[in-house]
């Protein structure tokens, strides 16, 4: 019989467990649990990021629509005037524009906190409007027993709850009359025609938002007003010289002038007094026609010649002035005018309009 051999049984290597638990397994479950736990808290941060974004994006629509609203207003008043045969001056009517925007705001979950208008020609007009709100939709914390869903629900400043998100936006639009509008024998044309329908002259005005407002803030004190002819009563306080040059014009120059700006409040001017009255000869800022000008230059003329009948004190028109108090010489406009500094736009300048003074002591 061969030899057999018997091999020995290997000993335990160190560190090798034959018997009893695994904590890898443990370990991994426990590495998984907090995983999910990360995920969790970080799935939660990007729910309440993202509803931060959407609540921000609401509030900023609400603001838009609530601006575009405001302005809307005013192009459906310009829209009247067109059709009315009245020269289309958009004027802020805080009242109509306040409400159109409360309106709009509330339609979109928020609530209208400040409105203003400007614009860019001294205050006039206030054809740029600038809106605020606040979001009228809050995001309440989760409850940490997660009792209570994360939902929407209306903000209305008397929650309890400190947690809350509140946005705030703004937005700011403009009516424009892009379109040339002006007389032709007394009668309104616009845009080479005359409009005789509300939508007709609602097109042709046009309203959107603009990132900036304008250099002026509105003046409700201006007082002004459009048409082939306007009462003495209508430009405020006039001054009896200066009312009787007004009528006296309008019936020499039926329908002359696109609208006129009489009596407000500024120290120092003629205006302060009721001594003088502008007469708008194209849009506020703009430039005449060629029509309007020569009809400019017409009325002028003959104001000038008759101006010591009348109580002229003087006239400025095209960044030029002719003052009678100051002893200007009588003659044609061309001869007799003075040329002024440069004031910076074309209404402080005196080139969309004519400013005639007429009363009492030297021209202001």
């Amino acid at each position: 019989m061969g030899l057999r051999r018997t091999l020995p049984r290997t000993a335990p290597r160190p560190g090798r467990r034959l018997l009893g638990r695994d904590d890898d397994g443990q370990a991994n479950v426990l590495l998984l649990f907090g995983l999910t736990l990360a995920l969790l808290a970080l799935t939660l941060l990007f729910v309440r990021v993202g509803a931060a974004n959407d609540q921000r994006s609401r509030t900023q629509t609400a603001a838009d629509a609530a601006a575009l609203a405001a302005v809307s207003a005013l192009q459906e008043q310009a829209a009247r005037d067109i059709v009315n045969d009245v020269y289309p001056m958009p004027w802020f009517d805080e009242g109509v524009a306040r409400e159109r925007a409360e309106e709009y705001a509330r339609a979109n979950g928020a609530v209208l906190t400040d409105i203003r208008a400007s614009d860019n020609v001294m205050g006039r007009s206030g054809n740029i409007v600038r809106v605020e709100v606040r979001g009228a939709v809050c995001q309440r914390e989760l409850e940490e027993d997660g009792s209570r869903h994360w939902n929407d629900v209306v903000c209305d400043g008397s929650e309890e709850e400190t947690d809350t998100v509140v946005g705030n936006a703004s937005a700011i639009a403009i009516v424009q009359i892009p379109h040339q509008c002006g007389r032709d024998d007394g009668q309104l044309v616009c845009d080479g025609g005359v409009v005789a329908d509300f939508e007709s002259a609602k097109r042709l005005i046009e309203v959107h938002l603009v990132d900036q407002e304008g250099r002026y803030g509105f003046d409700p004190q201006f007082v002004g007003g459009g048409g082939a002819t306007v009462a003495c009563a209508s430009l405020g306080a006039l001054h009896p010289t200066m009312c009787a040059v007004h009528e006296r014009l309008q019936q020499e120059f039926p329908g002359f002038y696109l609208s006129a700006g009489g009596r407000r409040d500024e120290p120092g001017s003629d205006h302060h007094t009721g001594e003088a009255v502008d007469y708008m000869m194209a849009e506020l800022g703009g430039v005449p026609t060629p029509q309007m000008h020569q009809t400019a230059v017409t009325v002028i003329n003959w104001v000038i010649q008759n101006s010591h009948r009348l109580g002229v004190k003087g006239v400025i028109y095209e960044q030029h002035i002719w003052n009678a108090t100051r002893g200007d010489p009588v003659g044609p406009w061309a001869s007799v005018r003075r040329p002024m500094e440069d004031r910076g736009s074309n209404t402080q300048n005196h080139v969309d309009h004519i400013h005639l003074a007429a009363g009492d002591g030297s021209m202001q």
